[in-house]
C-alpha cells in the first residue's frame, strides 16, 4: 500500500490523478462510462495508456472494451477519494447510475443510485427492473436492494411495498410481509388523499391483484388451503385477460393448494395451466422448476411414465435456451 501511494499515486500528473480517483468507484470501466463519471472526454485513451504502462489495469475481454483496476490499487484509490474529496462521491455515483441506466444495465444503475443515497431514483429503477428480476429469479438481489432503502420510501410507493412483501416471501421470510401488504392495501382506499409514487401506471393498476396473489402465498405457507384458493381466485378475477404472469401465479397457487388438500388431478391440471401461462410470459426458470412439482404429483399418483415425460420436457426447455444454466 505504501508503494502504491508513494511511488505510483503521488507521482501522477494532477489530471490523471483525478481520473484515477474519480473512476475508482467503478467495479469495471470503459471509455464512455469514464467520460460520463469524470465529466471529461478522453476516457478510452487514458485507459489504453494506463494498460500499456502496466498501470494496475486489467482488461476483462479480448477486445479491451472493459477493464478493472487491480483490487488492491482500487482500494487505495477509493480510500484517497473518500478522504480527499468526500463531497464528490454523491455526484460520481449519480453519474455512474445514469450511464448504466441509459445503457440498460439495471443492477449497476441501482447499485450506484443507492451509493449516491438517491433513494427515490433507486426506488424507480428497482420498480422498472422488477419484471426482469422476477424472470431471472434474482430474489436475493432484489431483497438486498429493497432492504437498502429507508422505510419512508415505501410509505408513498405501494407498488414497491407489495413487491417487498413478495421478495420476503420468496426468500422464506414471513416477518414484515403483513406490514407491507397492509401498506399497499391502504393506497387502494379512495379516501387516502395523497398521491402514490410509481414507475409505471400499469403496475399500480395491478396492485389489488398483486396483494391478493401474495395473500394467497401467505395462506399456502400457513397451511390454509381454503384461504389460498379464495385469494388466488380473486387474482384471476382481477387480472386482465392478457396478464399471463398474474394468471400463471394464481393458477399455480390453486394447484399447490389442491395438492395439499389431496385433490391430485386438479392439482396437476391447475399447476400445469399456471406453467403454460408463465412460459408464455417468459418465466423459463419457473417453468423448469415447475417440472419437478408436476412430476412429483404424477409420481404420487403412480403415473411414472407421465412423470418421466415431464422431466424430459423440462430438460429440453433448459437446454434449448443455452447461455447461463437456469435454476431448476
Amino acid at each position: 500500500v505504501e508503494y502504491l501511494v508513494d511511488e505510483v499515486l503521488r507521482k501522477q500528473p494532477e489530471a490523471l490523478r483525478h481520473f484515477l480517483l474519480h473512476t475508482s468507484i467503478l467495479d469495471r470501466l470503459n471509455g464512455t462510462l469514464c467520460d460520463a463519471v469524470t465529466g471529461q472526454p478522453g476516457g478510452l485513451a487514458k485507459l489504453e495508456a494506463l494498460q500499456r504502462g502496466n498501470f494496475f489495469l486489467i482488461p476483462l475481454d479480448d477486445t479491451r472494451h472493459w477493464y478493472r483496476y487491480h483490487h488492491l490499487f482500487a482500494d487505495v484509490l477509493r480510500a484517497h477519494l473518500t478522504s480527499e474529496q468526500p463531497d464528490q462521491l454523491t455526484t460520481l455515483h449519480g453519474r455512474a447510475s445514469e450511464w448504466y441506466a441509459q445503457n440498460g444495465l439495471a443492477p449497476e444503475a441501482i447499485h450506484h443510485a443507492l451509493a449516491a443515497q438517491d433513494f427515490e431514483r433507486a426506488a424507480t429503477l428497482i420498480e422498472r427492473a422488477l419484471p426482469a428480476t422476477r424472470q431471472s429469479r434474482q430474489e436475493a438481489a432484489l431483497l438486498s436492494w429493497l432492504q437498502a432503502l429507508p422505510d419512508e420510501v415505501f410509505e408513498h410507493r405501494p407498488v414497491l411495498s407489495v413487491h417487498y412483501a413478495g421478495a420476503l416471501l420468496q426468500n422464506g421470510q414471513l416477518d414484515g410481509v403483513e406490514t407491507h401488504l397492509e401498506a399497499a392495501e391502504g393506497w387502494l382506499r379512495e379516501d387516502i388523499g395523497a398521491r402514490p409514487a410509481f414507475a409505471d401506471e400499469e403496475d399500480f393498476q395491478r396492485l389489488p391483484g398483486l396483494v391478493a396473489m401474495y395473500r394467497a402465498a401467505v395462506a399456502l405457507i400457513r397451511g390454509d388451503s381454503a384461504g389460498t384458493m379464495t385469494h388466488a381466485r380473486r387474482v384471476i378475477e382481477l387480472a386482465r385477460k392478457d396478464d399471463d404472469f398474474m394468471r400463471g401465479a394464481a393458477s399455480s397457487l390453486i394447484g399447490l393448494a389442491s395438492w395439499t388438500s389431496g385433490d391430485l388431478e386438479t392439482a396437476h391440471q391447475m399447476f400445469a395451466r399456471g406453467m403454460d401461462y408463465l412460459l408464455k410470459d417468459g418465466y423459463i426458470t419457473d417453468v423448469i422448476g415447475g417440472t419437478l412439482t408436476l412430476s412429483d404429483i404424477r409420481i404420487t399418483q403412480g403415473r411414472l411414465r407421465e412423470a418421466l415425460g415431464n422431466y424430459e420436457r423440462g430438460l429440453q426447455l433448459a437446454t434449448r435456451h443455452g447461455g447461463t444454466p437456469l435454476r431448476g
